[in-house]
């Protein structure tokens, strides 16, 4: 944690002219009653000089997990006294009037608890998937996550594996699998190498993880993975980090009908000498 109060570092060993002394030059920055190092996350720093706490897609970001695109600060608040306001672009998710955690920045199981009734249940898969691939929480907190979540949210976490390396890929995953196709992720193919994901047998799709391409070398990679993939029977599909996110709409109903074409479910050796006539 990267972020304390007076007592927790005086309790180190430093003294009070210390701590004076690396708040004079910069070292530590006062945000409310903490401390925090130079490296937190201005956007956390502006919430806990308000009085409030992160939770939520704020409070992801400070975990290091992959957060889909969102607006706003999201944040638990004290109830308002008269003429108190909060900063417009505060999306707040109740009031407390004792934070019940330590950190005043919230951990990664109530982080998620926050995000079940806030986000789209795609996002939402997004953020348990990737904190499930960073081990910060176990099946067992899905779990018990899924006890008290909305039913719409419900089989988007029983889904959720933490084997995907990223949002894109994740919440593609999570779409194809709900729609009770078969589809894996981080598949070893022979010849191919990795790809992001395989939808039944021969249908293979790669999702950027970035809003922005990484170069010429890596289009040229990719290309020469596809054709690969082709030559041994399989299709394949590139999703941008826009198609995902910016163009979901459109995305998720030429997902579907991808799908309904049965193409993925042909067997890729069979496929193969047809794909090269």
């Amino acid at each position: 944690m990267t972020i304390w109060t007076r007592t927790q570092l005086l309790a180190t060993g430093l003294t009070r002219r210390d701590l004076d002394a690396a708040v004079a030059d910069g070292r530590l920055l006062v945000a409310g009653r903490w401390l925090a190092d130079v490296g937190d996350s201005p956007q956390v720093l502006s919430v806990l000089r308000q009085g409030a706490r992160p939770t939520c897609v704020t409070a992801a970001a400070t975990h290091g997990l992959w957060v889909p695109p969102h607006s706003g600060l999201h944040v638990m608040t004290r109830r308002p006294s008269a003429g108190t306001r909060w900063p417009g672009d505060y999306v707040t998710h109740g009031f407390v009037r004792r934070w019940p955690e330590r950190s005043p920045v919230a951990s990664v199981p109530l982080l998620l608890e926050h995000a079940l009734r806030c986000l789209d249940p795609l996002d939402v898969g997004v953020l348990v998937d990737s904190a499930l691939h960073l081990g910060l929480v176990a099946p067992a907190d899905v779990a018990a996550l899924a006890m008290s979540a909305p039913r719409r949210v419900v089989p988007v976490l029983a889904r959720a594996t933490g084997r995907s390396e990223s949002g894109t890929e994740s919440k593609v995953r999570l779409f194809v699998a709900l729609k009770g196709v078969d589809v894996r992720p981080q598949v070893q193919i022979p010849g191919v190498g990795r790809v992001d994901l395989l939808v039944g047998r021969r249908w293979i799709v790669e999702a950027d993880s970035r809003a922005h391409h990484t170069g010429e070398l890596a289009y040229e990679t990719d290309r020469g993975r596809d054709v690969a993939a082709l030559e041994r029977g399989y299709l394949t599909s590139r999703l941008t980090y826009a198609m995902v996110f910016g163009e979901w709409a459109r995305t998720s109903r030429w997902l579907i009908s991808m799908i309904r074409t049965g193409q993925h479910l042909l067997d890729p050796g069979r496929s193969r000498g047809r794909l090269l006539e």
